[in-house]
């Protein structure tokens, strides 16, 4: 087990569980895992996937801001499942202009600044992708203190391998009713892990190591998903 944060305030030793549920009318958990406690969630959701029977697993997973950063959003297209989850932006202090300002256009390979200058994405030997604005056209440009640093000469914008899948992402959430479905849906899961962590105590690890605290969450999980189902259970029992 290890030290783990919910904020910077709430510290926990021990370990984390992961889980994924289905959307539908009966939500129930489909997948749990244990790790150590300062592990991120992020990149557990593949390994969520990857334990459904392949018939079974979701087209598309719905989560919060952790599952929304390229990599999990890489790995997950890789098994063929859409992510609809917050795109992580990096913290930009008040007035400055932020990445999510630029106008990306990746079929045309450019990147076009607030000011409305626009330059080609060059791609180094290594594969990294940039957008690199000419010390001229900042040195002149009325944006200028909001744009760049002032120890810098020109703006500079990185481009991540999975920026495609970061500005679908980015899309997906500017339809008001796509938005609004993942406001809505994810409160779901949040019921069940609170159901799984209070009403049967998973918070409390009755054992010593991961692999038996991994059967006890999953143990619980079926208890758990015992909740919605037990009564049509006990109907069709002879």
């Amino acid at each position: 087990m290890r030290h783990g944060r919910k904020s910077s305030s709430h510290r926990f030793d021990g370990y984390k569980i992961h889980a994924t549920a289905s959307s539908g009318p009966t939500p129930l958990i489909t997948a749990v895992e244990v790790t150590p406690g300062g592990d991120p969630d992020g990149p557990q959701a593949p390994g969520l996937v990857d334990q459904q029977p392949e018939h079974r697993r979701p087209k598309r997973l719905l989560g919060d801001t952790a599952y929304g950063i390229g990599a999990v959003r890489g790995d997950l297209a890789d098994r063929h499942v859409e992510t609809l989850a917050p795109v992580a932006e990096a913290p930009v202090a008040e007035g400055r202009l932020a990445k999510r300002d630029f106008v990306i256009d990746l079929d045309a390979g450019t990147v076009t600044c607030p000011a409305g200058h626009t330059v080609r994405v060059t791609t180094s030997a290594r594969g990294d992708r940039r957008a690199s604005f000419p010390r001229a056209t900042c040195r002149d440009c009325p944006l200028r203190r909001a744009c760049i640093g002032p120890h810098s000469q020109h703006k500079t914008l990185d481009l991540q391998p999975q920026e495609e899948l970061l500005l679908a992402g980015r899309r997906a959430l500017a339809d008001p009713e796509t938005a609004e479905h993942l406001r809505r849906t994810r409160p779901r899961i949040e019921r069940l892990l609170g159901l799984l962590a209070h009403r049967y105590h998973a918070r409390q690890s009755r054992y010593l190591g991961s692999n038996k605290s991994r059967l006890q969450a999953a143990w619980t999980a079926a208890l758990v998903n015992l909740n919605p189902i037990g009564p049509k259970l006990a109907i069709t029992a002879p």
